[in-house]
């Protein structure tokens, strides 16, 4: 069964339309077949009645007309008489059953008496005395067609005693059964017109003013905030204050929604303001071209929490990487990227020492935001050939790549996410590179990523997918990178960003 077929069999509409058709066709045959027995009663009784009658009628007739057997002026009479009272096929035939007369005149050498008719010749025939019973005859029923077998034994004008045989109908029981049919049918016809009025009737008042609603409701729900129900509203009944009930839902729902569009785009209007500021503080390449720097930087929505930032002491040879993520999403944690780059921006200006500039951002982040954010962070160093150093506050490691081996050492946390407290003090750890061994650094959105197929995407894919592509320029590293992520991931829930570098010669 397809969902049409079970939308439609589960509709109000059909339920009730089907019950009602039962409910109709009971009714109408419950009272055909009252009316049908009743009238059926009556007319049986009238026709017993009417054939009684009509019999003792006949043979009060027939005893005056003295029948000689032949075909003369008595028999012109009796024919007559018979037929007064409609029955124009007859016979009169002797006790052995031998026919004497019979009408038509022509069918009289074919007509032959059944033997159950003259078996009951004996029952109607003369007593041993000769005296002829008045009222002595045999009537039979037929209540199927409503006709009558009517057996009269007869004296003929030189006494011998023939009989009368004839089955006639009696026309008016005839005329009031064919009535009857006709004022079943007229019932038949009345109880299916009215049901139809009345069911016209039920869905003007109540199903059609309910589709008005459903497909009101329907559009409501598809986004279409005009959409109203649009009858008349003349009845005052429960279905009009349903209609008006739910009119004035849908003022409210557009009002509500109207308003919130507004206030969203507002809001969009702000958040994309935000992303531009908050883009002011992000470092451009352009100093740092030779650490062949690949990155990819993917808020969530407008604005990040990740945040990441270049410095650079030419003549110290100083270059610092940092790279952070402010624990939530949205504005909060983008408020506290800004104050955490204008901070180690003010720090890094008078101090050079990446340590020292991550215990007092950590400090600055624990006062001004009094434990209520924290944040996670990197700091990478170059500042003396063949070293680089990493300060990791409780970030996801980073890795150092080594193209030619494809030997990967992680570098491990140093302490507790920055803000966490005031007196935390950080420490400094040095790794031997080679020129040309690669400094992988990303946040949780990368590696903590939901994906289709269960589980996250994980530390060991992105590793492995960074070695596939390690000959590819790093820009496109992390371009194959995020290709994999969109594939396979089933929803966001963090910002993401991937920055990979080179160690210069």
């Amino acid at each position: 069964m397809n969902k049409s077929k079970i939308k439609t069999t589960n509709s109000l509409r059909f339920k009730i339309g089907l019950f009602y058709s039962l409910l109709a066709l009971l009714n109408i045959i419950f009272f055909t077949v009252m009316i049908f027995e009743n009238q059926s009663d009556l007319l049986l009784k009238n026709f017993q009645f009417q054939s009684e009658n009509l019999a003792n009628t006949i043979l009060a007739d027939i005893q005056t007309i003295g029948l000689s057997g032949e075909r003369d002026e008595t028999y012109d009479v009796f024919r007559k008489t018979l037929k007064l009272y409609e029955i124009g096929k007859f016979s009169i035939f002797e006790a052995d059953g031998k026919v004497i007369l019979s009408e038509p005149e022509s069918a009289t050498a074919e007509v032959t008496i059944k033997e159950s008719v003259l078996k009951k010749t004996k029952e109607v025939s003369s007593d041993k005395e000769g005296n002829l019973f008045k009222a002595r005859y045999s009537l039979e029923l037929n209540e199927s067609d409503f006709t009558v077998d009517f057996l009269l034994p007869v004296k003929l004008s030189d006494s011998r005693e023939v009989f009368l045989y004839t089955h006639f109908n009696i026309s008016s029981i005839q005329d009031r059964l064919k009535q009857l049919y006709i004022q079943v049918g007229y019932a038949v016809l009345w109880g299916v017109v009215f049901h139809i009025i009345f069911a016209i009737l039920v869905y003007r008042a109540i199903f059609k003013r309910v589709g008005s609603l459903e497909v009101a409701s329907k559009g409501m729900a598809t986004g279409n905030l005009q959409s109203r129900v649009d009858w008349n509203f003349k009845s005052n009944d429960e279905l009009d204050s349903l209609g008006k009930s739910f009119n004035l839902m849908a003022d409210e729902i557009q009002n509500k929604v109207t308003t919130i569009t507004r206030l969203n785009e507002e809001i969009n209007q702000e958040l994309q303001i935000g992303k531009e500021v908050q883009e002011l503080f992000l470092p451009s390449v352009k100093k740092f071209k030779k650490f062949n720097i690949g990155k990819l930087y993917r808020p969530m929505r407008e604005v990040s929490g990740d945040l990441y930032q270049y410095f650079q002491v030419p003549e110290k040879d100083f270059y610092g990487f940092f790279l952070a993520d402010a624990s939530g999403h949205g504005v909060s944690a983008a408020l506290v990227t800004v104050v955490m780059a204008m901070s180690l921006q003010a720090i890094m200006k008078d101090n050079h020492s990446a340590i020292q500039a991550i215990n007092q951002l950590g400090e600055v982040i624990a006062n001004r935001l009094q434990a209520s954010f924290f944040a996670t962070g990197v700091f990478v160093v170059f500042e003396e050939p063949g070293v680089v150093k990493f300060v990791n506050a409780g970030h996801n490691a980073p890795f150092i790549v080594r193209p030619s081996t494809k030997e990967i050492t992680y570098i491990d946390s140093s302490g507790p996410p920055l803000g966490m407290g005031d007196d935390i003090q950080y420490s400094l750890d040095s790794f031997p590179v080679l020129p040309g061994d690669k400094i992988v650094l990303y946040t949780d959105g990368v590696v903590e990523t939901p994906i289709k197929e269960g589980g996250l995407f994980g530390l060991e894919r992105f590793t492995e997918i960074v070695l596939e592509n390690i000959h590819l320029p790093n820009s496109e590293i992390v371009e194959k990178a995020m290709e994999l992520l969109e594939e396979k991931h089933e929803e966001y829930k963090d910002d993401v960003t991937m920055i990979i570098l080179d160690v210069p010669e």
